[in-house]
């Protein structure tokens, strides 16, 4: 029996989405992102599985530097980076055509944005790009509230009376983020490589844990 999906490949996984046969392949590449895979697939949590451990060798293949930084983020502002990937994964989920690189040129902006506070000058770089300009808005408006938890409402105004995630930290929360793109960029299998790995494995509802590490 062939793919339902593909009509090409023998069919070989019971797929709980499609309920109905369908090939290795299609249910690798299409899952989550074009399928609505249930949480107990058994085919989507051993896919995340591979993927994590993907991650991981990424993380492994920086150089001893960077992975020395990335361990210290990792482990002292873990829940903000779960946060951002987080709603990087639903960006991809809602914008198909969203790649690493638009991914990457948010990520720079804020970088540019708060690097430029840090010298003592309030200014906000954006983006022309119509796939980036969203996401960078959606990560600057998460990032701001994880700053100023109690003022959401103060359109970036941050009071340092009542600060949670500090500027530094936020600078070394992108810089992580910003590396990591990096590293799925360096192998060029896909231009959406990394984003579609957050969309795979990050949980459908906010997470205050990494969806990498423990």
């Amino acid at each position: 029996m062939k793919c339902s999906l593909c009509d090409q490949r023998k069919a070989k996984r019971q797929c709980p989405a499609k309920n109905a046969l369908i090939c290795g392949q299609c249910c690798g590449e299409k899952r989550v992102l074009e399928m609505d895979c249930p949480e107990d697939c058994q085919f989507l949590k051993a896919g995340r599985e591979r993927e994590v451990e993907d991650y991981a060798k990424r993380l492994r293949s920086l150089d001893v530097n960077a992975q020395e930084r990335s361990r210290r983020v990792l482990n002292e502002h873990q829940d903000a980076v779960a946060y951002i990937e987080y709603k990087i994964a639903n960006e991809r989920l809602l914008s198909h055509d969203l790649t690493d690189e638009d991914a990457a040129r948010a990520i720079d902006a804020l970088l540019v944005t708060y690097r430029t506070e840090d010298k003592g000058v309030l200014y906000e770089t954006t983006s022309e790009n119509l796939r980036v300009e969203p996401l960078r808005r959606e990560l600057r408006t998460v990032i701001e509230s994880m700053r100023n938890p109690e003022n959401q409402n103060g359109k970036g105004i941050v009071d340092p009376q009542n600060t949670r995630l500090t500027l530094s930290a936020t600078i070394d929360c992108l810089e992580y983020i910003r590396s990591i793109i990096s590293a799925y960029k360096e192998d060029r299998g896909s231009s959406s490589s990394y984003v579609d790995f957050l969309a795979r494995v990050t949980p459908r509802k906010e997470t205050n844990h990494s969806i990498i590490l423990p």
